[in-house]
């Protein structure tokens, strides 16, 4: 039977409910659209050293989209960004990570607990071919910066090059892809994470939102829309929709959190970086 973990959960209009609740209860009130958030009380933050400090993440590096971002090993955001000649060698590359790191990074705390309580498994592509499945995130203060890491969504079939892009439209079932996260370290000024109700339909559409803010520092479609902002404590396991436009607050001083996406597909979670 899975464990209950005291939760905190949270919807667009500011209402917070605490609930006790399974991991699997918490990532289908996600999943179906009936939370915005779940917050749950996972681990005591005496042991979260044992967590982060786990030899199976290589060095954390410069996230190549977001200045005020470090990750360790590669991820799949720089990865969809790439067109024409640089695609083909960064697929190359992150399935080649993936495939030299996810044996170690199974027997890490957080992929043992999303298999364990979860049922996840690995996105796979192909017979052979699998993404990463876990990692590490610093964020860092950004000179002059509303945020460490600008307003953006997550989707897992939102590559430049669709027709090249390797997971398609439709590998999620139709839900909603979810985050699932440890916060580690809190920042001195408890930088959260803001949370707006809207899904860019396309990636197109996502890159002119970001070009907007870019530009103007600020998205006109988002300040017509709910939003809400979530400060997980360290030893809170973060449960949030990532496929709405997110972005985390500016950091005074260093904030680490450790996790995954995850999406439904035939039946099951799959998680993935």
């Amino acid at each position: 039977m899975n464990k209950h973990y005291r939760a905190e959960i949270y919807d667009f209009d500011k209402q917070v409910e605490r609930a006790d609740l399974t991991l699997a209860d918490a990532t289908l009130l996600i999943r179906d659209r009936q939370a915005a958030a779940v917050l749950v009380d996972l681990v005591e933050p005496r042991d979260l050293d044992t967590w982060w400090n786990d030899d199976a993440f290589p060095p954390i590096t410069q996230h190549q989209s977001f200045a005020g971002a470090g990750k360790s090993g590669l991820a799949i955001g720089p990865t969809q960004r790439l067109v024409n000649e640089q695609l083909i060698p960064g697929l190359i590359d992150y399935f080649s990570y993936a495939g030299r790191a996810n044996a170690a990074l199974r027997r890490t705390e957080f992929v043992r607990l999303c298999a364990r309580e979860l049922g996840a498994g690995a996105v796979q592509v192909g017979a052979w071919g699998e993404l990463p499945l876990v990692s590490k995130r610093e964020y860092q203060p950004v000179e002059n910066g509303l945020y460490s890491v600008p307003p953006h969504c997550d989707a897992i079939h939102f590559g430049r090059e669709p027709h090249n892009w390797p997971i398609k439209e439709g590998y999620d079932e139709g839900y909603d892809q979810i985050s699932i996260f440890l916060s580690v370290k809190d920042a001195e000024n408890s930088a959260g994470l803001v949370m707006w109700d809207y899904r860019p339909a396309t990636r197109v559409e996502l890159d002119e939102l970001m070009s907007e803010f870019t530009r103007t520092r600020r998205i006109e479609r988002l300040e017509q829309v709910r939003s809400v902002t979530i400060k997980g404590r360290p030893g809170q396991l973060n449960i949030l929709n990532t496929r709405v436009m997110h972005a985390v607050e500016q950091c005074r001083t260093v904030r680490r959190t450790l996790g995954s996406f995850l999406v439904w597909h035939d039946g099951q979670w799959r998680m993935f970086h």
